[in-house]
């Protein structure tokens, strides 16, 4: 993702992978490397004059360093130095880029959305029954949100099965000039929905579920759909930084207990209401969550020639 970021932002890199790592690479880093702006390589430069890790060690010799850091959760309950930045994750790699930006900002001006509430992804439990979700984070793990959304009453959700099904909803509420007032749940495994109409089905919602990924919480589908101006529902708002607050760019739950009681206020709250929390969702992203944003940063610490690190915290592993 950091050199999909790099080439976004037209900076020349180099990307070095281990050298027998060159014949495991998946199509993601694949694609990372093709681009114009990378070169890949298998060995790092005696003397680089910017260097981009999560092995502080390695950065010893390297003119500027920017240190990945995966210390989010020490990272959002606190006030950050200059030489900080909490950026943990942005659309799906194979959307970043300034088109699909652009696109999700136009998509975010829709006066009218014809759902109020929206989940699309994939549910496997397989990938997304993890226990690692609590017992790390304290959290629900996106199956057990799953079991709590069917559980809800049958006239507040919806799981429609094919994307004609999905149509027809979209469809009815346009013509009846009213939100469908439920939860519009799709399982990917059921039907895909094609990366060219992703920022168009998620800026129909007001609100979007925003459920953990599989390894740690913080999801692309919370950055796509504030850059859509879809409102987020998520347990784990005190994981970002700032937090997300609580009827002002988002709603939150705390846990089963009162889940069912935010998904009420959700599906039935004034239409004029939803507009102003979309309104400061897409400003929140527009300054703490944008390709801009974090763009603007680096190139800011790459100019200034009494800055030699700058932190990044970005979700993953080590």
């Amino acid at each position: 993702m950091v050199s999909k970021v790099l080439s976004a932002a037209g900076i020349h890199h180099r990307a070095v992978f281990p050298a027998l790592r060159r014949f495991k690479l998946g199509r993601l880093e694949r694609s990372a490397i093709e681009s114009r702006f990378c070169i890949a390589g298998w060995r790092l430069p005696s003397s680089p004059s910017l260097l981009i890790t999560d092995q502080p060690k390695a950065a010893a010799n390297a003119d500027k360093v920017i240190e990945i850091s995966y210390d989010l959760p020490g990272a959002a309950g606190r006030r950050l130095t200059p030489d900080e930045v909490f950026h943990p994750i942005l659309f799906h790699p194979d959307q970043i880029n300034d088109q699909a930006y652009v696109r999700a900002a136009a998509l975010s001006q829709h006066k009218k959305r014809p759902l109020t509430m929206l989940f699309a992804g994939n549910c496997d439990p397989a990938t997304y029954d993890t226990p690692q979700m609590d017992s790390e984070f304290g959290l629900l793990n996106r199956h057990e949100l799953h079991r709590l959304v069917q559980a809800l009453p049958e006239d507040k959700t919806v799981f429609p099965k094919t994307a004609q099904e999905l149509a027809d909803l979209i469809n009815g509420a346009e013509k009846n000039k009213k939100p469908l007032k439920k939860l519009v749940w799709v399982d990917t495994r059921d039907f895909r929905i094609p990366a060219a109409q992703w920022f168009d089905l998620t800026s129909k919602a007001g609100f979007f579920l925003c459920t953990p990924g599989a390894r740690y919480p913080w999801c692309q589908n919370l950055n796509e759909a504030m850059a859509c101006g879809t409102v987020p529902v998520l347990q784990y708002p005190h994981l970002y930084n700032p937090a997300l607050q609580q009827g002002g760019c988002a709603l939150s739950f705390a846990g089963k207990s009162d889940f069912g009681t935010v998904m009420q206020e959700a599906l039935t709250m004034r239409e004029s209401r939803i507009k102003q929390l979309s309104a400061n969702a897409l400003q929140y992203h527009e300054g703490h969550l944008s390709l801009g944003r974090i763009v603007s940063v680096i190139r800011a610490f790459i100019e200034d020639p009494e800055r030699r690190k700058l932190v990044w915290y970005l979700a993953g592993r080590p």
